[in-house]
């Protein structure tokens, strides 16, 4: 086993750190019955916190030499871990958007089925690439899966953009949760989406474990923000005054005589 050295204990404090502070939102989330408003959220939560397991159980056998994992075995957990969280980020930016267009029934239609075609053109592309590349099968699968990763992140990002700087037009306060959820997604995505760029120009180590830094940090910043959310108080709406009775029989009084005239 290698010694652990500091930057190594840093990687694992921000990669453990974020996933444990999942489970405390969990508990936050699910004591404030939200799971009814945004159960894709929930599940996406869940799911990030099983991967994290799997993911984690597969590096410490790497590390300790008791499963012998290759490259090309960790690579296919990754991506299929991936793929399937992107799904459930449209699932919850659909959710998203239909707490912004609840009051339109057309607009939360529309919503839905361009989600809907986008996910469904996203896979047909990596099926595509991955059935058409060259080379052999490991990296036929891998290739597909990284452009459909990228796409997806692409257009999540947009969306959720749109989404923020749209907001006080769409009738979403930046108190609400679902503000919260929206902007700890647009982070993550975007941060993420640079990241996949960056990829290809710092190719060495010293790059790499930077980039490993980078995406670790940013999503523990996204978890803080989403928990911050839901612990912070609802926005209280604004109390009508109470007008007298005897001034309400004045105005209807005053109403009928200007259209008796």
């Amino acid at each position: 086993m290698l010694p652990f050295t500091w930057h190594k204990v840093l990687f694992l404090f921000l990669w453990i750190s974020p996933h444990v502070l999942l489970g405390v939102l969990v508990v936050v989330f699910c004591k404030r019955r939200l799971y009814r408003e945004f159960p894709c959220f929930l599940a996406y939560v869940l799911f990030e916190i099983a991967e994290f397991i799997l993911m984690f159980t597969l590096y410490i056998f790497a590390l300790y030499s008791v499963l012998s994992a290759t490259a090309n075995q960790y690579a296919y957990a990754y991506y299929a871990t991936l793929m399937f969280s992107l799904v459930l980020r449209f699932g919850v930016i659909n959710e998203v958007s239909k707490d912004l267009f609840r009051e339109s029934q057309f607009l939360k239609v529309a919503a839905r089925r361009s989600l809907q075609c986008i996910t469904g053109l996203l896979l047909a592309m990596g099926v595509a690439l991955a059935v058409y590349a060259p080379g052999d099968i490991s990296v036929k699968w891998v290739a597909g899966a990284s452009v459909v990763t990228r796409g997806a992140a692409l257009v999540q990002c947009g969306l959720l953009l749109t989404l923020l700087l749209f907001s006080r037009f769409l009738g979403l306060t930046w108190r609400r949760p679902a503000f919260g959820i929206t902007l700890g997604l647009g982070v993550l995505t975007s941060v993420n989406l640079a990241i996949y760029a960056l990829r290809a120009e710092f190719t060495n180590r010293v790059g790499a474990a930077f980039l490993n830094f980078l995406a670790t940090g940013t999503y523990l910043v996204c978890v803080s923000i989403w928990i911050g959310y839901l612990l912070a108080p609802e926005p209280q709406p604004a109390s009508l005054a109470v007008v007298p009775h005897d001034e309400v029989e004045t105005w209807n009084t005053e109403l009928q005589h200007l259209l008796r005239d």
